[in-house]
């Protein structure tokens, strides 16, 4: 019995190899003749490359007393880490929390009136006392105006009610001292960060960093450059105001699409997007999907992991050697999965290349898929081409709500997080996006259009290619996941994965 490390495929950005060398994937690949079933697993991109280790490490046994030779491919991004890291300081910032209650107050006056009170272009709004008490909720563990149902009809925000909001925010003292705070402890381009998280996000992102807030560097160097060369502190608060609205507007128009995740969930969301997307980790998802195709790219200067086993495996299928061949990814291995998917069929397609034409994968299992719903679609429709089976296993709606990614702060999931803040659109702009792994997508009548009705009306067409978990729907369907993080080591989930391998 191999050791599970002699079993991995560990590689590093751009999908490079890491620790792993050609020779032992010659060496795995070799191990894999005249065996009947191989399983490719590919792990969450959260995590770093130890825990990538660990899990391969957990899930070889299981796999192999399924009857299976397992090949992991373990690869890391750091997503998880820095948000863990940076969200909770974010949510408490006092610049945050002052957006929070304005962005809050004008957001609930838009949309949570009757159709006809904004008719007049004034917008009534809720006192700032009760934002502050309705806000405050969080500290008993509840959610703020999670009770309140938007109606059916929201009307967009008006150019009158734009310029109210910016008069009023113009006029806000406390919105002016917070954006004082943040020019004043704005370093100049030469002196040393102390900060820590700001100086990161200044090396990575570039532009000037504030020591009081983990706002986007470019956000904060726009802030610097309008307050003149004079007293700092006489700061305009123009652009503050007017990425404000733009906020106020942002949240209105997702309840108007229907594709907001609650008020207080959304506001959080459209905050962050506006002001802080350098630094909850936008950079890095972007990043870690761009690894999980890169790793198919052709070799130029060193060897991509992904494309390198593939040649291999290749050569090895040419021999006769026909396992059947299962993929699971969880979490963002679905992307990778997409990834791998996408090459198999050039590689199927192309003259040259030793895959038999015929060679299908036998099952793709996906553990709370992080891919968008646009990722997936196309991996289903070439179900006939490329593989025999399909099964999702992922949260019911109320246990995603339950799976706080920031208890209390932000009471939605990770998925919820990557929909509402993460991912980003064909412009290639960050844009709210359905995550296939949702069931808040899956049922929300209002996202229509090919991708979605083509995914929804494939997982329909079967019943067998989703478990909403927590479930018990029989052998190889069954999951008591509740969290995101868990589904990699439920035993009800993978014993279902090891009945579909066996059966």
């Amino acid at each position: 019995m191999a050791s599970f490390r002699d079993r991995c495929i560990h590689s590093r950005q751009g999908g490079r190899l890491a620790s792993t060398t050609t020779a032992d994937i010659d060496g795995l690949v070799a191990g894999l003749r005249d065996r009947p079933r191989v399983v490719l697993h590919f792990h969450g991109g959260l995590i770093d490359d130890m825990l990538g280790f660990a899990t391969a490490e957990r899930l070889a046994p299981v796999y192999e007393a399924a009857g299976v030779d397992p090949v992991f491919f373990v690869w890391s991004s750091g997503l998880l880490e820095t948000l863990r890291g940076n969200l909770p300081q974010i949510l408490n910032e006092s610049v945050f929390r002052t957006l929070l209650n304005r962005v809050t107050r004008y957001a609930t006056g838009a949309v949570f009136q009757q159709p006809g009170q904004r008719g007049a272009g004034l917008m009534a709004t809720p006192t700032p006392r009760s934002v502050t008490a309705e806000l405050a909720q969080v500290r008993q563990e509840q959610e703020p105006y999670a009770r309140m149902v938007a109606p059916q009809d929201v009307p967009p925000l008006s150019e009158s009610e734009q310029k109210q909001i910016a008069a009023e925010l113009s006029a806000d003292a406390e919105l002016a001292e917070r954006t004082r705070e943040i020019v004043n402890s704005v370093a100049p381009p030469d002196t040393p960060q102390t900060n820590e998280p700001a100086a990161a996000a200044r090396e990575v992102i570039g532009g000037r960093a504030a020591a009081v807030t983990l706002m986007s560097p470019d956000v904060v160097a726009d802030l610097a450059a309008r307050a003149g060369t004079g007293e700092r502190a006489l700061v305009s608060t123009a652009l503050m105001v007017r990425k404000t609205v733009r906020v106020v507007a942002a949240v209105v128009g997702r309840f108007r699409q229907r594709n907001d995740h609650g008020l207080y969930p959304t506001v959080i969301e459209e905050i962050l997007r506006e002001f802080y997307l350098a630094n909850v980790g936008a950079a890095i998802w972007d990043a870690m999907k761009r690894q999980t195709l890169d790793t198919f790219a052709a070799a130029d200067d060193e060897v991509r992991a992904g494309r390198y086993f593939l040649d291999r495996f290749a050569e090895l299928l040419a021999t006769g050697t026909r396992p059947e061949v299962t993929v699971v990814g969880h979490s963002a291995g679905a992307v990778f999965i997409g990834n791998l998917l996408d090459d198999l069929a050039r590689r199927r397609a192309a003259v040259d290349d030793p895959v038999p034409a015929d060679f299908r994968l036998r099952d793709v299992v996906l553990l709370a898929p992080a891919c968008t719903v646009a990722q997936l679609a196309p991996v289903i429709r070439r179900q006939a081409e490329l593989f025999d089976r399909f099964r999702m296993f992922t949260m019911t709606d109320p246990a995603e709500r339950a799976d706080h990614l920031v208890p209390f702060l932000y009471p939605r999931s990770l998925l919820y997080f990557i929909s509402g803040v993460l991912e980003r659109g064909p412009s290639r702009q960050s844009a709210v996006m359905p995550v296939a792994g949702m069931q808040h997508w899956f049922l929300d009548a209002a996202a229509v259009g090919p991708d979605s009705d083509d995914l929804r009306g494939f997982l329909r067409a079967d019943s067998a290619r989703t478990v909403w978990s927590p479930g018990d729907g029989g052998p190889g369907l069954r999951s008591g996941a509740r969290s995101h993080v868990a589904f990699d080591h439920d035993p009800d989930v993978l014993a279902s994965v090891a009945t579909m391998l066996a059966d």
